[in-house]
């Protein structure tokens, strides 16, 4: 016989399990009801092609693509169901309904002709341990402002001094050199390279005088950290099922990276003044200037890193593989 402790403790759960699936009954109901909506005033048709599915709320696609990340075939096995699905198609996901498209004309308009109708959704609080506040992570007017404030830098920069870039160069030549006859992996040296280049010319400081260890733990728990991100935002509003302490540890490892150069740009003001707006660490102190709080300039700086080092370096990548078919053929 349960005690009346028990008891009250079961009913409370029972209520809470109760109240948890009218609540997202309701979330879901209204959801529905505002996509039917937008679809009257937008003259949408429904989606008639389903990607296909054999486990129940389409957990054998996820598995697929939770195995496709490790190698780097995310994009392969995607790709894969648009050629032989279409462009457009639809999947049911832990009982809500998504929608993928490749068709350049629905492209088009979530990020250009009508991108302030559409939202980043769950991926935001997917992603936020590692991005926090920043463009690539923000809706509406703080990411009008972020874009404003980054967009005004980026212009200063054109106009530096860009010898900066042949200390690297001279750098990145050299070690495919030493390589000799052998066959090399040039996509790690452009990541070296790229980060290099990023630290150097926007955030004001050489990456050598940080140390090797400093850029290899970077290095490490940067990829780490992206990789858990790209397998959280897959999980939708269930994103917080993968929150390991390695991956906390390594996000903190990334914005201490990047809260050395907040850190140092502040020193330098206080100890040189406006003096300090002129030098080479303008580009954090004008960021600073606009969002008066150094961890919303730090998080703004992960984000800098993200399209300096990584988008740069696979836009290095592609360029010299685009022009071999055979060997993108083969990946």
């Amino acid at each position: 016989m349960l005690s009346e402790g028990a008891l009250n403790s079961r009913l409370i759960i029972a209520f809470i399990a109760v109240a948890s699936i009218i609540y997202r009954y309701i979330v879901n109901r209204r959801l529905r009801l505002s996509e039917e909506h937008f679809a009257k005033v937008n003259g949408c048709l429904p989606m008639e092609t389903v990607l296909p599915t054999k486990w129940p709320f389409a957990l054998d696609i996820l598995k697929k693509q939770w195995d496709a990340l490790p190698s780097q075939r995310i994009l392969a096995f995607q790709s894969q169901y648009f050629d032989s699905i279409g462009p457009n198609m639809k999947l049911g996901l832990f009982g809500q309904d998504g929608y993928l498209t490749a068709d350049p004309t629905n492209v088009e308009s979530i990020l250009s002709t009508r991108f302030d109708d559409w939202c980043i959704g769950s991926r935001r609080e997917g992603l936020y341990p590692l991005l926090g506040e920043g463009i690539f992570n923000q809706d509406g007017s703080p990411w009008k402002h972020s874009r404003e404030i980054l967009r005004r830098q980026f212009a200063r920069i054109q106009y530096q001094n860009l010898k900066v870039f042949d200390g690297h160069i001279n750098e990145l030549i050299s070690a495919l050199c030493s390589a000799g006859n052998e066959i090399v992996d040039l996509q790690p040296h452009f990541f070296r390279f790229t980060l290099a280049t990023t630290t150097d010319l926007i955030f004001g400081e050489p990456v050598r005088t940080l140390g090797e260890d400093v850029q290899e733990s970077f290095t490490t728990n940067f990829d780490y950290a992206s990789y858990v991100s790209a397998i959280r935002i897959r999980l939708a509003d269930f994103h917080w099922l993968y929150k390991t302490r390695k991956f906390k540890n390594a996000c903190a490892v990334v914005k201490q990276y990047a809260a050395h150069f907040v850190s140092q740009a502040l020193k330098d003001k206080k100890d040189n003044g406006d003096e300090a707006m002129k030098g080479r660490h303008a580009f954090i102190l004008d960021l600073y200037e606009g969002l008066k709080d150094p961890d919303l300039v730090r998080d703004q700086l992960v984000h800098v890193l993200i399209a300096g080092r990584d988008t740069t370096a696979c836009l290095m990548s592609w360029t010299l593989l685009a022009p071999h078919p055979s060997d993108m053929t083969c990946r």
